[in-house]
């Protein structure tokens, strides 16, 4: 199908536009917002989709809302063999025209019209495919959906070399498919009947193991009854056994436990007697300790008394030696103190000659920035005022040149007059008077016309003639060349002009120099701080003298100041080694002084603390022997030892009784028969209970009729078990055949993605590079794309690099369908998301389709498609 010419009015808010298309290539329709390029695009659908009577909301959202008419499309166009003009108006006074002229004529009105018209529509193109193919604004990212397109899957099957299906092949896999969806959902699922089949077959199935499991659970109770009542019998004769044993075991425990009493009682007064020697042995031992003690007490504090009286007179010594070293030290800070101020004082001088020194030098820095601007400025205003550029000059010289070329022309062509003096004569050229002298000869070159005349003699006129006319003119041309280019920029010749330009650029290299002088001048400050540091150098530099004490005089200049603040700094460096020295001094006379002093109160505090001590333990051995004489506690330890020896040989004694009756072996076997008889208690009791409760299932199950209710159910079976196989074989046989079919029909498809591949991968490698590759999916969608070697998922891609893709995939799409007639491709304000780059790449892939199909683009940004190539542009307003 190819558009020819699209007409409408009363649509929205536009009153009529009308667009004529390229019969081949790219028709570009370009206009700003709400000049009706959007309807333009819509427009053909909505005449081929609704009737003229329709009230659709698409064809209500047309109508104008200024004039109370009926909106108008008219289209002509050819599509297959069809050539027509098809014409609508809605809403208001419908009407509907179909103008057929080949490939015979026809005329239809109304419904007829719109049914011809649909049906000339789906005998020569894929409407689907039409619409899915063409970009409205909005959806320039996505995709087409093309799975169900049959007009591409046709051309696609061409192209791969195959043969298009037959329209019933299609309706044979359509009931396949039908049929399998009687059985199966889309996802391969069973559908309800499917499963309430196998689901009725299972319950009975389930009906018929519970009836047999419960008939196995009857026999079982009915031998376990029998086999329980022997084992209660048994177990009764056991736990009367078990009974006897355990008394016996009972009486031997109470005689044990008579045995162990009596042990406990022997054992009780041997810890007794232990205790109590132990005592004895503590009391013995403290008054040994308390002798001992009060003995080395007086010992201590004789020694200390001597050694107290020695110590004395050490710190006499340094309490002496600690003044001395005071006296010195005090000397040597006052010196330290002297010298410091010296030093001070040197240390200003100078830096009061070093500020001098930088005063100026910031008053020289400042002199020559100042200096430099002030010609910078005056450069700058040169500059501003000069008209004179390098372009100029150059056209200049160039008229200059010209000027000079053709004046040599004119010369070289005209006549000339050779002039040879005879003698000295006087004459004028051209009213100028010469003068030659003897035998000198001058050639004139006449471009026009030249007089001489020697006076009172001879009047000659010398005409060049009409051959020289056109060089004169030349010549004439050159000279106002000149003269307007000198002009333009306020010379007068060219040597003006050369010597303004020459004066423009010592303008430029001052306003250089400014910034060289600056950047060497200033370093690392601005302006302001060097007009600010020198400031405060001029106040500070003269307060310095005014302030500065007469004694001792200032050094005459700076470098005596730098050696008078050497020799200042040497005496403070020697005097703070006096005081440190002196410092050290005193702190080791003062550490000796002190630790002696402090040892020496210390002695005395131990002195007076060892004579207490020394009384305190003499009063507490009298205290001690006062209550109990030294004999006495050594006779109470031997005592206290000869009772510990008794009870230790009674408790042995009953020891050996207890250990003759084997006191653990009766309490194992004590114990081991308690346990066994409640374990038989507790088995006798649950034998029972599972006995009784056999029997309540066997009275229960007894009348519930279950050889009857097996027998039924499985007669239900055997019935469900028939219908539930014709039921799965029919539905294998549709799942069969309709996989069958749709893997012979993937395997069509996939032999026709191929050439759909290759035709977007031949016209995306000129928006990209030669790596360009993509994959297409099941659903004939682009997967991937590969560039470089780097595979990324469409979805991941940028939103002007989706944008891209899709449009060229809907290019190659238009290619291939072309082959059969093709479709117009309209593209609404495409290629809002590419860069410029891309732009005008994306123009030669335009370029490229157009020459295989038909492309129509709608725009309010002209600019965009500024590389299309050849195209029809069509201005909307």
């Amino acid at each position: 199908m190819k558009y020819i010419r699209l007409r409408i009015a009363n649509y929205r808010g536009i009153d009529a536009s009308e667009i004529t298309f390229g019969a081949s290539g790219i028709t570009l329709a370009q206009g700003p917002n709400e000049a009706g390029k959007t309807s333009l695009s819509e427009a053909s659908w909505i005449l081929f989709e609704f009737p003229d009577n329709s009230k659709h909301k698409k064809v209500k959202a047309i109508s104008p809302v200024h004039r109370d008419v009926g909106p108008e499309i008219e289209l002509e166009a050819e599509s297959g063999p069809y050539a027509f003009t098809y014409s609508k108006r809605f809403l208001k006074k419908p009407e509907t025209k179909l103008v057929v002229t080949k490939p015979k004529p026809e005329n239809y009105t109304g419904r007829d019209a719109h049914d011809r018209a649909e049906t000339i529509l789906k005998e020569t193109l894929d409407v689907n495919l039409w619409k899915a193919l063409s970009i409205q604004q909005g959806d320039a990212i996505d995709q087409p959906k093309l799975t169900d397109q049959t007009s591409l899957s046709a051309a696609l099957d061409k192209t791969a070399g195959g043969q298009p299906a037959d329209p019933e092949e299609e309706d044979l896999f359509e009931k396949a498919r039908e049929e399998y969806a009687r059985y199966y959902t889309g996802t391969g699922q069973e559908k309800k009947d499917l499963q309430e089949a196998r689901n009725s077959q299972e319950s009975i199935e389930a009906d018929i193991a519970e009836v047999e499991r419960k008939l196995g659970d009857l026999y079982h109770d009915i031998d376990r009854v029998d086999t329980l009542q022997h084992e209660l019998e048994g177990l009764k004769n056991r736990e009367e056994e078990l009974k006897k044993e355990v008394a016996g075991h009972t009486a031997s425990l109470d005689e044990i436990g008579r045995f162990e009493a009596a042990l406990e009682t022997a054992q009780a007064k041997l810890e007794s007697a232990n205790k109590t020697v132990e005592a004895a042995r503590r009391d013995r031992d403290a008054r040994e300790d308390l002798i001992k003690a009060s003995d080395q007490a007086a010992k201590e504090h004789g020694e200390l008394q001597e050694n107290s009286k020695m110590a004395f007179a050490a710190l006499n010594q340094a309490e002496e030696n600690f003044k001395k070293a005071q006296k010195a030290a005090n000397k040597s800070e006052q010196n330290k103190k002297t010298a410091d101020a010296r030093a001070s004082l040197r240390r200003a001088d100078y830096e009061y000659y070093t500020n001098k020194l930088f005063l100026d030098q910031l008053r020289e820095r400042k002199e020559r920035i100042d200096r430099a601007r002030e010609s910078a400025g005056k450069a700058e205003e040169t500059l501003a005022q000069a008209k004179i550029d390098p372009k100029a000059l150059k056209a200049i010289e160039k008229a200059e040149l010209d000027l000079a070329t053709a004046k040599a022309h004119l010369d070289t062509r005209a006549p000339s007059v050779l002039l040879r003096a005879l003698s000295k004569s006087t004459l004028h050229i051209d009213k100028a008077e010469t003068v030659l002298d003897k035998d000198e000869v001058q050639t004139l070159s006449v471009a026009d016309r030249l007089r001489l005349t020697v006076p009172d003699m001879l009047d000659i006129e010398i005409t060049a003639g009409s051959s020289l006319e056109e060089h004169a003119k030349k010549v004439d041309a050159a000279q106002k060349n000149l003269d307007d280019a000198c002009r333009s920029v306020d010379v007068a010749d060219p040597e003006q002009a050369r010597r303004a330009m020459e004066a423009k650029k010592d303008a430029s290299r001052q306003v250089e120099e400014k910034n060289r002088v600056e950047k060497e001048n200033l370093f690392d400050l601005t302006y302001e701080d060097l007009s600010k540091k020198l400031r405060s150098l001029e106040q500070s530099v003269p307060e310095y003298l005014s302030k500065r004490d007469k004694e001792p005089a200032i050094s005459p200049d700076m470098g005596t100041a730098k050696d008078d603040r050497a020799k200042a700094e040497s005496a403070l460096e020697e005097a703070n080694e006096q005081s440190e020295s002196s410092r050290t001094s005193l702190d080791a006379a003062r550490n000796v002084r002190d630790d002696l002093s402090a040892k020496h109160q210390e002695a005395r505090v131990q002195i007076d603390l060892l004579k207490k001590d020394a009384e305190r333990k003499g009063e507490s051995l009298a205290r001690a022997r006062k209550a109990a004489a030294d004999k006495d506690l050594n006779a109470a330890v031997e005592k206290a030892a000869q009772d510990v020896a008794g009870e230790e040989k009674r408790v042995r004694s009953a020891e050996e009784a207890l250990k003759a009756k084997n006191p653990e072996r009766v309490k194992a076997l004590a114990e081991t028969a308690e346990g066994s008889l409640q374990t038989t208690r507790n088995r006798r009791n649950d034998a029972q209970t599972e006995l009784t409760q056999a029997q309540e299932r066997l009275r229960i199950h007894g009348e519930e009729g279950l050889h009857e209710k097996l027998h039924a159910a499985q007669t239900s079976l055997e019935r469900i078990e028939a219908s539930n196989r014709a039921l799965n074989r029919r539905a294998a046989a549709a799942r069969l055949l309709f996989e069958t079919m749709r893997e012979e029909r993937d395997k069509a498809r996939q032999a026709y993605v191929a050439p759909l591949k290759e035709g977007i991968e031949h016209l995306g490698r000129l928006l990209f590079d030669d790596t360009f590759q993509v994959e297409i999916s099941e659903d004939l969608q682009i997967a991937s794309r590969t560039l470089s070697g780097i595979t990324e998922p469409f979805e991941f891609l940028s939103g002007g690099t989706k944008e891209q893709l899709s449009l060229i995939f809907r290019l190659a799409c238009s290619v291939i369908v072309a082959k059969d007639g093709g479709m117009p491709l309209v593209l609404d304000d495409a290629l809002g998301y590419t860069d410029p780059d891309r732009l005008r790449l994306m123009g030669a892939v335009l370029a490229k389709a157009a020459k295989n199909c038909q492309i129509v683009i709608f725009t309010c940004v002209p600019e965009r498609y500024a590389h299309i190539g050849e195209a029809n542009v069509i201005p909307i307003r």
